[in-house]
């Protein structure tokens, strides 16, 4: 049965990044024996062994099942793969040294491998052991905005350049000659024909930021045909004829749709109603254990960087932010989660989370000192404030307003020099 998901959450709670995961899950790796013999040789890592062998298997892997593939390719491997498997995972962080790499995950007994954190330990990983005409993707990727529309996703009049238009001269502006206009097919049609002729794979459109689109025009008639009981071979199946190509369309079983919605652009409750009942909403919160740990697997003691409890920091924010807005705009561990000192978690603060909130609050910036606790009871500017204030004082600044009602202005600026003492001030006295 077809998967209609929308992962949806504040900013920085890494929903695209989580999306992103599902990528190996309809990634298909054609690895040959011989050549997984040829790395080992070469390279003699052993989590780099078993790393090939989860995928090329393309699915996920009992210790006992890595061991036998192992001695199948003759190698005369004499350790234990669940020690290695467990060394290079996220299983239990405290026993992970941090320049190991972490890619393997455990669920159920079986073992599978982030793709994600394999290239990011090593960006070239693909290049020296994968190569690109090996990898069977079956997802596509897109980004909704704007300017996104039907023609993009179904279908539409297009112009192409004729055959015989090979000369950059003859393909310049304002030679209409040679050009001609077809239907063609967009990235979800597309997609489609793929799942349809495959029907024993599983295939993925990945949505990002789908609510920044226009939903009703982008998916058409096809928000009804989405349905995963109204797909191709289904008690209530569905079809329909498409307006450009007048050819009779339905939407294979085989195929999930998977997006993200950031909360803090639009409100849940402002969705299309027509999408909410079709897709299952998964919320995505601030994740305060996935920072924790993952800072800790750097070796790194989030609860005392140079002084800096970052989990309190967080945790005090966010809940300022829960009473002045909402819990749609609160901000996500993701935006610390690779900070390893003070000065990194300063320039986190100046140049994303002060950003963010001046967004949040365009039409009252005092509420970011709120939110800093950058003024004293008395409601006077702390030294040590992040976001300071001043005045501009109309009798100090001009001698004449005529008509003019002009009073005195606040306006506001960030501190361009954030201490420890400036981020500890904010949680420091808080039992939060």
């Amino acid at each position: 049965m077809a998967k209609n998901i929308i992962f949806y959450g504040p900013p920085g709670t890494g929903k695209t990044y989580n999306m992103q995961k599902l990528f190996s899950e309809y990634t298909d790796y054609k690895i040959t024996d011989e050549e997984i013999k040829e790395i080992y040789t070469n390279y003699s890592q052993d989590w780099l062994l078993f790393a090939l062998i989860i995928l090329q298997s393309n699915t996920t892997m009992t210790a006992e099942e890595i061991i036998n593939k192992t001695n199948s390719l003759g190698l005369n491997y004499n350790g234990y793969p669940s020690e290695q498997l467990t060394l290079h995972s996220l299983k239990d962080f405290k026993l992970v040294k941090h320049q190991q790499p972490r890619i393997f995950i455990e669920k159920d007994g079986k073992w599978y491998v982030d793709r994600l954190r394999l290239f990011e330990y090593d960006s070239e990983i693909g290049n020296k052991y994968i190569k690109s005409e090996k990898i069977d993707r079956r997802y596509d990727f897109v980004t909704f905005h704007q300017s996104f529309v039907y023609e993009d996703f179904i279908e539409g009049i297009r112009p192409v350049c004729n055959d015989f238009c090979n000369d950059e001269d003859d393909n310049r502006e304002g030679n209409l000659n040679n050009i001609k206009y077809s239907i063609q097919d967009g990235i979800f049609k597309s997609l489609c024909k793929k799942a349809q002729d495959n029907p024993h794979k599983q295939y993925a459109l990945f949505i990002d930021e789908i609510n920044r689109g226009n939903i009703a025009e982008i998916f058409g008639e096809l928000i009804s045909l989405i349905e995963t009981d109204k797909r191709k071979g289904q008690y209530c199946e569905l079809e329909t004829i498409l307006p450009y190509s007048k050819k009779l369309f339905t939407v294979p079983s085989n195929l999930d749709i998977i997006g993200t919605m950031n909360s803090a652009d639009k409100s849940i409750a402002g969705i299309d109603i027509a999408l909410r009942r079709r897709f299952e909403f998964i919320n995505r919160p601030c994740d305060y254990n996935c920072l924790e740990e993952t800072i800790r697997t750097n070796g790194i003691n989030p609860l005392d960087i140079d002084g800096i409890n970052v989990i309190k920091l967080l945790r005090t924010l966010n809940l300022r932010l829960e009473l002045l807005l909402d819990e749609n705009h609160l901000i996500g561990h993701a935006y610390f989660i690779r900070v390893k000192n003070a000065e990194d978690i300063i320039n986190v603060i100046r140049h994303k989370i002060v950003p963010l909130l001046e967004e949040y609050f365009f039409d009252d910036l005092q509420k970011i000192q709120l939110v800093f606790n950058d003024l004293d009871e008395n409601g006077e500017l702390r030294n040590n404030a992040i976001y300071n204030h001043r005045f501009l004082d109309v009798d100090k600044i001009m001698s004449f307003v005529g008509d003019y009602n002009i009073e005195t202005k606040k306006v506001y600026n960030l501190n361009p020099d954030i201490s420890i003492a400036s981020i500890v001030k904010i949680y420091e006295n808080w039992d939060v």
